[in-house]
């Protein structure tokens, strides 16, 4: 544990733990996204998870507190609950899946959610749908977030139901921090957690507080279309390559 935190990948977890959190501070959400892609190429997907879940718990809660007041609880918590039922089967194969093939998926994911992410906004399709659209979001969500502790789905759904920035990042800091808490249950009751994450997670929690710090700040003057290319091409790059190199060259 010591020796990966003073080498070159303890330099390169921190990077990348402060890139996240520095886009979640923007978005509210991503970290997970950059970090479990990132990770990949140093660490098992078995500790990028929990590690960054850990994470997550205090920065959610943080931002869905600060915007509390424009979150729709009429579709957040049934949202929240679909994907505490999905974490289930999600969190087991997280135990019992190949790493290999666990990189390999959570490219193609990346790949597919970075192109989500990238889509024009349809509000008329998502609302004459509504009901099914928020079912099928919460248990996917739920069996990716158990995997590799994406919810992104859940973003990219309020991306295309909420009118506002506050409601976007309210409405999903919200459901994150929800599923986060029973996770952190979850995790613990299957032994996911252990010495070693929480070691880990204390070293990058400066990057954290970082990433978070610089991120408040330059959202006042960041462009977001142009940040949010930045991400989309950032996402299809290393989901494309985790695919490539856990495919082809495992």
């Amino acid at each position: 544990m010591l020796d990966i935190i003073l080498s070159w990948e303890g330099a390169f977890l921190f990077l990348s733990t402060l890139l996240a959190f520095f886009i979640k501070a923007i978005t509210g959400f991503g970290n997970t996204l950059v970090m479990g892609s990132l990770f990949s190429f140093v660490v098992p997907n078995t500790v990028t998870t929990p590690v960054d879940l850990l994470m997550s718990v205090p920065t959610n809660g943080y931002m869905a507190w600060h915007e509390r007041n424009s979150i729709t609880f009429k579709r957040a918590l049934p949202l929240a609950i679909l994907m505490v039922i999905g974490l289930i089967p999600g969190t087991f194969f997280l135990k019992m899946g190949p790493d290999w093939l666990l990189r390999a998926i959570l490219g193609l994911v990346i790949v597919g959610m970075a192109l989500q992410i990238a889509h024009k906004k349809t509000d008329s399709q998502v609302k004459k749908n509504n009901r099914v659209i928020l079912a099928l979001t919460g248990l996917v969500s739920g069996i990716l977030t158990g995997i590799f502790g994406i919810g992104a789905l859940v973003a990219v759904y309020f991306s295309k139901t909420t009118d506002n920035k506050q409601q976007f990042r309210s409405n999903t800091c919200f459901v994150f921090l929800f599923e986060n808490v029973f996770r952190v249950l979850l995790y613990w009751a299957t032994g996911i957690f252990n010495r070693q994450i929480f070691l880990i997670t204390i070293a990058l929690l400066p990057a954290v507080v970082i990433g978070m710090a610089l991120g408040r700040k330059a959202d006042k003057y960041i462009d977001e279309v142009k940040m949010k290319h930045a991400v989309v091409a950032l996402l299809l790059l290393s989901g494309t390559m985790l695919v490539i190199r856990n495919v082809f060259f495992r």
